[in-house]
């Protein structure tokens, strides 16, 4: 079915159109850093503004371009912010319910998950294999997934700040522009790290989740430590790119070190990252490696699809709508928190409250 994707679930007012096949035939973004940049991150209402004078115009671009009219609408229903949702959910529900044509609300992260099996120069999306062991690593999201035929589990997840979130805020103390992760790349491409610079964190338990607060934290005392605070991508000179080098590497190497044993667990057919972060340089040399080392195929998707982008919103519909999933564009909402997960996770969340409720009464607690 050719399907309108629709996706505003942050600062991206993003609309495209993909035929029958997951070829991308119309894509286009309006992106509003420039509009948060003096903010130093998202402010939230202005999200929303922002969303409601772009949605309108991309979608009549779409339709005036797309090789016909699209007989689904897919949309990001969570996890965002809400009101940024509620713009994009509330038009696409019109939409839809205007035209009587199908409507999937999707997962954010399920998205994210499906952006590396598309193509931009005008091929169809590839068919994932099964299993997919999938990095997904953005400014608000960084977890390991594993994809099988009936459903996704999450293996990992961070604790605290996302990735992105670190390489952002690190990069603001420094001096770099909003988002941070390209100005950290573009130093840490010409610094020498130490990679005794900054220590993995130790978590009590036998997850293998991430931790960034502390390595975030660490960075920026060394910032102030050295004198850089502030002073941007021109003056920090070989002082800041050899920090930078430093705590790019420690994010990777925290990003990748449960990679060998989740191979060696649950024997994938291909390994992707998807999200922001995903277009880091160092990320995408450093998985290769271990494809190679491994003896896994590696996929990622093109730099034009690691941001959020409505084209893998678009797939992932029409992948859950060829499941059989449709949504009554009457009753839609959206699930502003990482409580909205891909249709199979939501079992392995059920499974897990009625683990924690058991606890609790076991306490006497309720």
């Amino acid at each position: 079915m050719r399907t309108l994707g629709i996706e505003t679930s942050c600062d991206e007012t993003a609309v495209a159109v993909l035929d029958g096949d997951g070829r991308i035939e119309f894509a286009l973004l309006s992106s509003q850093i420039a509009t948060h940049a003096p903010f130093g991150g998202v402010v939230p209402e202005v999200a929303s503004r922002e969303h409601l004078k772009a949605l309108p115009l991309l979608v009549d671009q779409a339709l005036q371009r797309a090789g016909g009219p699209p007989e689904l609408v897919a949309v990001t229903a969570g996890p965002g912010l809400v009101g940024a949702l509620l713009v994009g959910v509330r038009f696409a529900a019109a939409f839809a319910w205007g035209r009587a044509i199908d409507m999937v609300a999707v997962d954010h992260l399920d998205g994210h998950q499906v952006s590396p099996f598309l193509d931009l120069d005008g091929g169809p999306a590839r068919v994932a294999p099964t299993p997919v062991l999938g990095l997904v690593a953005s400014g608000g999201h960084s977890a390991w997934y594993l994809t099988g035929a009936e459903e996704t589990t999450r293996l990992c997840r961070t604790r605290d700040d996302a990735a992105g979130e670190t390489f952002d805020k690190v990069a603001k103390v420094l001096g770099l522009p909003y988002p941070g992760g390209p100005g950290v790349d573009r130093l840490a491409r010409l610094g020498q790290g130490a990679d005794t610079t900054f220590r993995q964190p130790r978590l009590k338990d036998e997850t293998r989740d991430f931790s960034f607060s502390g390595l975030k934290s660490a960075a920026i005392r060394e910032i102030r430590a050295r004198g850089l605070e502030g002073l941007g991508e021109e003056r920090v000179g070989q002082a800041g790119r050899d920090l930078m080098a430093s705590f790019e590497a420690a994010v990777v190497r925290q990003l990748l070190t449960p990679l060998p044993d989740f191979v060696k667990e649950h024997r994938p057919v291909v390994i992707t990252a998807s999200g922001g972060v995903a277009a880091n340089t160092l990320l995408r040399r450093e998985l290769e490696a271990a494809g190679a080392s491994l003896g896994v195929e590696i996929l990622l998707p093109p730099l034009g699809l690691t941001t959020d982008n409505a084209a893998m919103i678009a797939r992932a519909g029409q992948l859950a709508r060829q499941r059989g999933r449709r949504d009554d564009p009457r009753r839609m909402d959206v699930i502003a928190r990482e409580v909205w997960h891909p249709p199979g996770m939501r079992r392995q969340i059920e499974r897990q409250h009625a683990a924690e409720k058991a606890s609790f009464a076991s306490q006497g607690e309720c």
